[in-house]
């Protein structure tokens, strides 16, 4: 217990000191990119593993899979995203390395499948910068306009599981999402003694609860006498964000004052998310997960207004595993376990007409430090967009660093 509290400590004021910078110009739209995960488990198998149970990880897509856990559980995460975005003329590369959410679980009756966990995981992200330069005109000279946004929504979530009747497996957890969104625009006049340099910011600060609801089936090979596979099973989850209220300042900065345009307050609509998956395992090594996420962003609204450039998601996933058996006198090197797989997504993004779809290829693994804590790489990379109709295609390197620690807390003894 000891040794779990001490590193969890030192890993949040480490995160402390990690930075952001800029990511894609696509963020600026909606609430940003969406954050599918955060631990380098599932992100090494495709961001959802829906019908996943696992007692080495504590996986957020699915509170239903938080009764395989044994252990008490804490879990870290932190990312490196590298982009190179191009338009037709020319090509930028930005970065940012963040700590990307934590989560801690412990169970409360394993028999049962219950257990409890919390955590702090990211929901959305926006993070950008781009500069647009214009020549002198009539009377105005030149100038240029600097676009930046930066935050993001955050959930903090608690829940817990419970085996049902029948071999199901079931759990749901209570969602609060807060975060602050700021969009910048900068002119700066390269010389000129009639006109100021002026900055506009517009500043949201929105909060509200959702839940998030999953259920997963029983080992179906076993009910069909299906030989060849030891364990099949399928899962459904069900995330509902709702209305968010959302506070509103617009100002503008020169160099002799700070004006506060408007103030305000309304709702942001986020719609809801639908994953379903499928898992089986070869052999007791060789695990496969299909998962399918939908969420329908065409509904989405800002003070009841949709946005023209977001339409439905729809994401697919492949993923592969290979978990060793763990025998007596083994090495650490001979238990690591493998991960790999394919997604192909399309987002929520489309501009005059063309949509931005992504295609993505991972992998990853899960070195041992101990018998029950684990160290977790993920490495991701990615394209989408194009750069054709004045549009940018990015192509991005992530690199997903997890410590997974485990241990027996609230042992019963028999009198």
């Amino acid at each position: 217990m000891k040794t779990l509290l001490s590193t969890s400590v030192f890993l949040i004021i480490l995160s402390e000191i990690l930075f952001a910078q800029n990511s894609s110009v696509y963020s600026r739209y909606g609430i940003g990119d969406m954050e599918y995960s955060y631990s380098s488990k599932l992100i090494s198998t495709g961001d959802l593993g829906t019908a996943l149970l696992d007692q080495d990880h504590l996986l957020v897509t699915n509170p239903a899979g938080w009764t395989a856990m044994s252990k008490t559980r804490i879990e870290f995460g932190f990312g490196y995203k590298g982009v190179l975005v191009s338009d037709a003329n020319r090509s930028v590369y930005n970065s940012e390395t963040d700590f990307k959410g934590f989560t801690f679980g412990f169970p409360v009756s394993r028999d049962l499948g219950i257990g409890v966990v919390t955590g702090l995981v990211p929901f959305s992200r926006v993070s950008y910068k781009a500069k647009e330069n214009y020549s002198a005109q009539s009377e105005i000279p030149e100038y240029s306009v600097e676009y930046e946004g930066r935050g993001g929504i955050s959930k903090l979530f608690i829940g817990s599981s419970v085996y049902l009747p029948l071999g199901f497996s079931a759990g749901a957890s209570l969602d609060y999402y807060f975060g602050n969104i700021d969009y910048i625009s900068n002119i700066n006049f390269v010389q000129s003694e009639t006109f100021i340099n002026t900055k506009y910011e517009s500043m949201r600060r929105s909060t509200g609860f959702g839940g998030s609801f999953g259920i997963i089936s029983p080992n179906l090979a076993n009910d069909f006498s299906i030989s060849f596979l030891n364990d099949l099973r399928l899962g459904f989850s069900y995330n509902l964000s709702g209305n968010l209220d959302t506070d509103t300042l617009f100002t503008s900065t020169s160099l002799y004052l700070v004006d506060t345009i408007s103030t305000g307050r309304t709702k942001i609509k986020i719609p809801q998310r639908i994953n379903t998956g499928i898992s089986f395992v070869f052999n007791e090594l060789y695990s496969f997960n299909l998962d399918y996420m939908y969420q329908p962003m065409s509904e989405y609204t800002f003070n009841e207004k949709k946005e023209i450039s977001l339409r439905d998601v729809n994401k697919f996933s492949l993923s592969f595993e290979y978990k060793p058996k763990k025998n007596f006198g083994m090495s650490e090197w001979e238990q690591i376990v493998w991960r790999l797989g394919l997604s192909l997504e399309q987002t929520q993004y489309i501009f005059n007409g063309t949509g931005i779809d992504q295609f993505a290829a991972f992998a990853g693994f899960s070195y041992p430090l101990g018998a029950e804590n684990s160290i977790d790489f993920a490495l991701q990379y990615s394209k989408r967009g194009t750069t054709e109709n004045g549009l940018l295609n990015e192509n991005s390197i992530r690199v997903y660093l997890g410590l997974s620690l485990g241990e027996l807390w609230f042992l019963r003894y028999d009198k």
